[in-house]
């Protein structure tokens, strides 16, 4: 992760989330795109950057599409217990 980005600004920061299926949303920012690992499905609520594009990240998951969640808040969606692993 960018280390200019602090959980702060990544709580304020817009996000397109997309559901993978499993505990694993896609968060696609204009600060870079990220992975959340969903505690409601068993993830372990860490947002982690991700250095590729949606489709890399469909190409190299073996999965043909996520399901689309919309625009929001990263705290709204993700709450601010989160952790950033960098």
């Amino acid at each position: 992760m960018n280390t200019l980005i602090t959980k702060e600004q990544l709580m304020g920061t817009v996000g397109e989330f997309t559901w993978m299926w499993g505990m694993e949303f896609f968060i696609e920012t204009n600060i870079g795109n990220f992975i959340w690992k969903d505690p409601g499905y068993q993830g372990d609520n860490t947002i982690r950057e991700y250095k590729g594009s949606y489709a890399d990240y469909l190409r190299e998951s073996h999965i043909d599409f996520g399901r689309d969640k919309g625009k929001h808040v990263i705290s709204d969606y993700c709450g601010d217990q989160f952790t950033v692993i960098k």
